[in-house]
């Protein structure tokens, strides 16, 4: 299971944890944290989407961001 969260860190409370752990109850989970304020934000979250994808293999990916 996966889930994304967009807030604020003004929005970051006890209970916002309280959901996560009760949502993943018992599971080993990976927070990232990025700024979305950051220009390349989007470029680097296509990169990292794609290098996840079953269908796109690292060598076409890079491939494909060269040639742009």
């Amino acid at each position: 299971m996966q889930a994304t969260y967009h807030l604020n860190t003004d929005d970051l409370t006890i209970d916002f944890l309280e959901s996560i752990k009760t949502l993943f109850k018992q599971k080993t989970v990976e927070i990232s944290i990025i700024d979305e304020d950051e220009e390349d934000f989007t470029f680097a979250h296509a990169i990292e989407q794609g290098l996840k994808s079953e269908n796109v293999s690292k060598e076409e990916l890079l491939k494909a961001l060269n040639a742009s």
